[in-house]
């Protein structure tokens, strides 16, 4: 009315905000290894809440998906965590680290490297390249990630995103996808699994041994394990070897001893250790050729065995992650959300640890208490090595 002042006036409501589902309060753990690397709360809420999602509902991982069930206002808030709010993804990798060592223990630590490659729809998240047979080709995500293994169970705790020649040839193309220029560069799988066996080192995880597959065989990596004397068994890729003697078919898998006097060409191994070259016989009829460096005081083939033995745990703590804590289940396109969202699922995982079985077979010995073996690379004659490059 126009003789009402202003303020008077009526206004038409407005319907009033839908509630938004309440977040449950974060268990102490989760809070104790999220908590501190967030400077303001909207943001430690939000990576609480990102992480319970994820656990929740590992399978479904877009921005969309997590924001309804994390309870925030906007996809957009999800958004920004994983890729403008100020936090630290490698301080976080720190404290999952310090996280999942003390809870599996040091009883035969083992350290396994795991190419670990997801399917991609398009081809615009960073780091996809087409991969397969020519015409059945599909996008994929190649990353490195690091494992510890100890009583038969895995944690992750390192990673790394492989970028392929069609990336680091294409300056242009990697930095819209926010790709850090020193980055931005050759790099192979065994470059980045020795970037994270140096901050584990540099960390003074215990380490007895090291596995690794084809991808992590370069001649580079093994000289850096042998300066180090950490012992490691590699399969070798398609390298010339002596004959594998024939065998008729077993049901069971078998070891043999191809050869003790290995030339130059396979490294030169640390004082008091040997290389020696091993054929495994798969119940499947494959035969895949190995490495080892260990004392020359271990016997070759049950040390093989014991290393080989960490890699179906450590494939089933990638697997945990993929599927109970939504590693690969995300739709994000640049660099440093894939880093974050990692980092973030594995710190998913790293707490689904707290139940995990911790059982020692009969016979073996008892578990040491965590840090109580010295770890390997830290003889005092034998110096660590570089610092952790940074990313």
């Amino acid at each position: 009315m126009p003789g009402l002042p202003r303020s008077s006036r009526s206004r038409p409501s407005r319907p009033a905000a839908p509630d938004r589902p309440a977040r449950p309060p974060a268990p102490p753990e989760m809070l104790a290894l999220l908590g501190g690397h967030f400077a303001r709360a909207e943001p430690r809420d939000l990576a609480l809440a990102y992480v319970q999602a994820l656990l929740a509902d590992p399978a479904r991982g877009s921005a969309v998906e997590i924001a309804a069930r994390a309870g925030a206002g906007s996809v957009w808030s999800t958004q920004r965590l994983l890729t403008r709010t100020v936090w630290d993804a490698d301080l976080l990798r720190d404290s999952v680290r310090s996280h999942v060592v003390p809870r599996l223990g040091a009883s035969g630590p083992c350290v396994v490297l795991c190419r670990h490659e997801t399917v991609r729809a398009g081809t615009g998240a960073v780091a996809v390249a087409p991969a397969g047979a020519v015409g059945r080709e599909r996008n994929t995500q190649v990353a490195a990630l690091l494992c510890y293994v100890s009583r038969g169970v895995g944690g992750l705790i390192d990673r790394e995103l492989y970028l392929p020649p069609r990336w680091t040839s294409d300056p242009e193309r990697c930095a819209r996808a926010g790709v850090p220029p020193e980055r931005v560069r050759p790099q192979s799988m065994a470059d980045l699994g020795q970037e994270m066996l140096e901050r584990a080192v540099a960390a003074s995880v215990p380490i007895g041994w090291v596995f690794g597959g084809p991808e992590f065989a370069d001649p580079g990596l093994r000289r850096w394990l042998c300066l180090r004397r950490l012992p490691f068994c590699v399969e070798l890729p398609q390298i010339p070897g002596p004959p594998v003697p024939p065998a008729e078919p077993r049901q069971n898998e078998s070891w043999q001893l191809l050869s003790r006097s290995l030339g130059a060409a396979f490294g030169r191994p640390a004082p008091g250790f040997g290389l020696t070259l091993l054929a495994r016989r798969h119940p499947s009829g494959r035969i895949s050729r190995f490495l080892l460096h260990a004392s020359l005081s271990a016997p070759g083939i049950p040390a093989a065995r014991t290393m080989a033995a960490a890699g179906p745990a450590a494939a089933r703590a990638v697997h945990e992650a993929d599927a109970r804590a939504g590693l690969s289940s995300h739709h994000v396109r640049s660099w440093v959300a894939w880093y974050r969202h990692t980092t973030l699922a594995m710190t998913a995982a790293a707490l689904r640890l707290e139940a995990a079985p911790r059982t020692v077979k009969a016979g073996s010995p008892h578990p040491a208490k965590p840090g109580s073996p010295q770890p390997a690379g830290t003889d005092p004659s034998h110096p660590r090595g570089p610092a952790p490059r940074s990313r």
